[in-house]
């Protein structure tokens, strides 16, 4: 386990990430904006300037910490897994069958049923990477990277063909849900919706799942030692599958409640990439659950900054593209350097 310098080393160095980041950022809108300081002060005081841009933040963030908590607890088995976007497309296309076609519930019966459906979803289609790599030490990277595409694509041909609404006119999506389970808003004027409330509770369940039980010591032991763990006893095939497996359940969470809360309705293509940003935000908390909070945070703060700056001054959103990969680059560097290390660390000692 790390110790506390080491801890704070390691929190140091995201910290001097993030201001580089933002650094790189504003010298941009320094050098080509004609209103630098209006395009400063939109990018960092527009997402808190009203109620509307609050909620928007919340709202963007609500995805990115499902996602970020599906890949923290997916690396911290030392797992490299790449699936999230796939596996949130399958669990929100499970899941938005089951708000469509099934009839009948309440909705105190019928929301918890579609959020059980959409991370069994999510847990079956990651469980196809977690057998190729347990079983047949197929690279995670390569092929959840792969699986991405079967499943967006798989999705997509579903939803214009055999479940598209007949009433969508153009549009390639299902019929919408049922009303009643919809995540509506936290209160009048304020454009969060309840889908937030959810996150917050996931966090919770992540943060004791990996430190406070019997499965979450052995996935992070397994994720530190996959040798050691094994000659403790820990069957590591198994503690690996479940892992993504896991993972592959709250990315599906991220796809239905992107669903409920945001469209109404199962689109196609829906996501944007959710996935992916969910990698960012797992690197930029070190896998740890309440840092993946504030990770997500601060990345739809941006985001929601870069539409007002683009739409307050003269500069494009693109500026906040560019500190984003700044970030994942001065970010990411680290945590796959740690991971390399650790991983064929492990297999010089065989």
């Amino acid at each position: 386990m790390k110790t506390g310098n080491a801890t704070i080393l390691e929190f140091a160095g995201i910290a001097v990430a993030v201001i580089l980041a933002l650094l790189c950022g504003f010298a941009v809108i320094l050098v080509t904006s004609d209103e630098p300081l209006n395009a400063l002060a939109s990018l960092l005081l527009g997402p808190v300037s009203n109620l509307f841009n609050i909620g928007t933040v919340l709202n963007k963030a609500v995805p990115l910490i499902f996602t970020g908590l599906a890949l923290a607890v997916v690396f911290q088995s030392g797992v490299f897994s790449m699936g999230a976007e796939g596996q949130l497309y399958a669990g929100g296309f499970l899941g938005a069958l089951a708000g469509v076609y099934i009839h009948g519930l309440t909705p105190w019966l019928h929301l918890p049923l579609v959020l059980i459906c959409a991370m069994v979803g999510g847990a079956l289609f990651a469980a196809i990477a977690g057998l190729l790599k347990t079983y047949a030490n197929a690279n995670e990277i390569v092929t959840t990277l792969m699986l991405n595409f079967v499943a967006i694509l798989t999705t997509s041909y579903f939803v214009n063909n055999m479940f598209k609404d007949p009433n969508s006119g153009g549009f390639a999506r299902m019929p919408y849900v049922n009303p009643e389970i919809l995540l509506g808003k936290l209160f009048p004027g304020f454009p969060a919706h309840a889908g937030i409330v959810l996150a917050l509770l996931a966090v919770v369940v992540v943060y004791l799942m990996l430190y406070k039980t019997n499965v979450g010591y052995e996935l992070r032991l397994v994720g530190k030692s996959s040798r050691f763990a094994h000659y403790g006893g820990i069957a590591t095939n198994r503690v690996v599958l479940t892992s993504i497996m896991i993972s592959g359940a709250f990315a599906g969470l991220a796809g239905i409640v992107e669903i409920l809360g945001v469209h109404g309705t199962y689109k196609d293509n829906f996501s944007a990439g959710l996935g992916f940003d969910g990698i960012i935000i797992a690197l930029l908390a070190r896998n740890h659950p309440i840092g993946v909070l504030i990770a997500a945070l601060f990345y739809a703060y941006i985001q929601v900054g870069a539409q007002t700056m683009q739409v307050g001054s003269d500069m494009p959103r693109e500026v906040a593209v560019i500190m984003q990969v700044m970030l994942v680059l001065l970010v990411s560097s680290q945590a796959i350097f740690v991971y390399l290390k650790q991983k064929y660390g492990q297999k010089a000692v065989k």
